[in-house]
């Protein structure tokens, strides 16, 4: 695009006006252009070009960020409780004044463990298993060790729970990668993971732009291409928050800092607070957001909350029922055998 030194400048000016544009192309291109105003979800204007059409927005991408509500945001306000924003059942501002609560407790972290137990409901397991995760190409494969990671969870085996859905996680999140990208089937490296993720990202947004030849970021800054994108498009903002927890929490590098919840703490024990059940449901939440990424084009996996249903309470009722017969009594048995080292309950 031979006017993008000129975009780029106008996406950089406090705030365009359509005689604004039209001076700056007369200015810098010798160049004659129509401006029409234009709301792609945020207000912007339309700029006709002889190599295409351009669109820019009104202010600046880092004004958006810092002024509009993103999904993007909440994760980020979220990152401190490693907290990955949950879908489906918990609506966004209830989430939102949830997250409020909590990091203004006395004890923050403590308080987000809380919450996870409690939204984790086994009404919810059931049907994310029953209806998700079953019926996922990503991660079907694996769904008998999905329900044993969920009944350890009720029977209070935590380490277990915790340390299952691990490679789980990993598994679904390469095969769904492979799927879109047709990406090799082997890898394991945390940076390829999240590279393939902005892809993704990018990938689903940019069918919103195919009648622009020049947008914010595109073909010259994958940062600002994909703060752009999760404001025109909620797909891509819920895509985006989940490779913010991927990157800043769950495989953040843990060379010379053994603190938090991370993968590389877990699974080498590097650090033995893994054992939190919270953990669990945060490992389950970040599996919901692979299957919200399938739902996208996967016709079989929903896209929407479709609400518990019999199947789901009839599964439920194992889960409480394994829990209370089994899960309750399990540990002051194993403290009087010698074994001990649980979270209080």
């Amino acid at each position: 695009m031979k006017y993008e030194k000129t975009l780029i400048k106008l996406c950089r000016h406090p705030k365009l006006t359509p005689e604004l544009i039209v001076a700056a192309f007369n200015k810098h291109e010798d160049k004659d252009v129509d401006v029409n105003a234009k709301n792609l979800e945020r207000p912007g204007f339309e700029i006709a070009t002889d190599e295409g059409l351009c669109f820019v927005t009104e202010r600046p991408i880092s004004y958006y960020n810092e002024k509009w509500a993103r999904v993007t945001w909440t994760q980020e306000a979220a990152l401190t409780l490693s907290l990955p924003v949950p879908l489906h059942f918990v609506g966004e501002g209830e989430f939102i004044k949830e997250l409020f609560k909590m990091r203004n407790s006395e004890n923050p972290k403590d308080a987000a463990d809380y919450w996870l137990n409690e939204y984790f409901a086994p009404e919810i397991a059931a049907a994310y298993f029953n209806k998700y995760f079953s019926t996922s190409d990503s991660l079907k494969e694996y769904r008998t060790i999905v329900f044993e990671a969920i009944e350890a969870y009720y029977l209070g085996m935590d380490h277990v729970a915790t340390m299952s859905l691990i490679p789980v996680f990993e598994a679904g999140l390469r095969n769904i990668q492979d799927s879109k990208l047709g990406t090799k089937p082997n890898n394991v490296s945390a940076e390829v993971f999240e590279q393939n993720l902005k892809e993704i990202i990018k990938q689903w947004g940019r069918r919103r732009l195919e009648a622009y030849a020049w947008y914010p970021g595109k073909n010259y800054n994958s940062a600002i291409e994909i703060d752009f994108l999760t404001h025109i498009c909620p797909q891509s903002d819920v895509m985006n928050a989940f490779r913010i927890f991927f990157k800043d929490v769950l495989y953040k590098s843990s060379s010379g800092n053994n603190d938090g919840f991370n993968r590389h703490l877990i699974i080498h024990l590097l650090k033995n607070d893994f054992k939190n059940p919270a953990n669990f449901v945060r490992i389950f939440i970040c599996l919901t957001h692979i299957v919200f990424i399938e739902s996208l084009e996967n016709p079989n996996v929903p896209f929407f909350w479709r609400g518990i249903d019999a199947e789901d309470r009839k599964m439920a009722e194992y889960f409480i029922e394994i829990s209370e017969k089994l899960g309750s009594p399990r540990r002051p048995i194993l403290k009087s055998l010698g074994i001990d080292g649980y979270e209080k309950p």
